[in-house]
């Protein structure tokens, strides 16, 4: 089977179909993994990858996630462990227990040895489109308080209280600078002189020069249409005399 018939484009996700390809081809044709990456976009590592997860858990390895995949911190536990007790490396671990990649254990290890906490995940990815709520002052404390008291969990304070992440992500971001200072909608509200930097009061200048000109250069280009209008007034009137 020719691999570089399903070949999409280098820059989107391999299907299934290209990786169990490129295995088989590898299996049978006695092409090294260069070779075959190199028909198709990638580099050999990557096609040493995609055999290996073959190797050890089927073509099921090869499928691609529409979503991210569920981790306890049990299971990351038991990865990170299988690292350190020199039980594989890293692309072979991945491979082992079927993770996106090298670099997320890497990423857990990480934390292990730096005492970071492991947390459970379990993506929620509809948390990431839904809209933005309309609040209250008193709302976004409420929801401000509990993300804090549940260790800056925005995904599930989210999906607790109906806003987006990124509602949940800012208001916690100001909340830590300016306290419920920080909540407050000030959209349409124009703020005095004395609470400006001087970066703002500059900028304003600025802007206030930039719109004076553009009216200097209106008035200019209309006097210039007046006074050809009376040239041409004065033109007209001395071919009649």
């Amino acid at each position: 089977m020719k691999v570089g018939s399903f070949f999409m484009s280098r820059k989107s996700k391999f299907s299934y179909e290209v990786k169990l390809a490129a295995v088989q081809q590898y299996l049978n044709s006695g092409l090294s993994y260069v070779q075959i990456g190199k028909s198709i976009g990638v580099t050999g590592r990557t096609v040493n990858q995609w055999v290996d997860s073959f190797k050890l858990n089927g073509s099921d390895a090869l499928k691609v996630h529409k979503h991210n995949q569920s981790y306890t911190k049990e299971f990351k536990l038991k990865c990170i462990k299988a690292y350190l007790n020199g039980q594989g490396s890293y692309e072979q671990l991945a491979n082992k227990y079927g993770l996106r990649g090298s670099t997320q254990l890497k990423k857990w290890v990480s934390k292990y040895n730096s005492h970071q906490r492991l947390k459970n995940y379990y993506p929620t990815p509809e948390i990431y489109k839904m809209t933005r709520k309309k609040t209250t002052q008193q709302e976004r404390e409420k929801i401000v308080k509990y993300c804090r008291e549940h260790n800056l969990n925005h995904k599930e304070t989210a999906k607790k209280y109906g806003c987006s992440y990124a509602q949940v992500y800012n208001w916690c971001k100001k909340y830590k600078h300016k306290g419920n200072e920080g909540l407050k909608d000030n959209r349409g509200r124009k703020r005095p002189q004395s609470e400006l930097s001087e970066l703002e009061k500059t900028q304003l200048q600025v802007k206030e020069l930039q719109r004076q000109l553009k009216i200097s250069q209106r008035e200019n280009i209309l006097l210039k249409k007046v006074k050809d209008l009376e040239r041409e007034w004065l033109l007209d009137q001395n071919k009649d005399k």
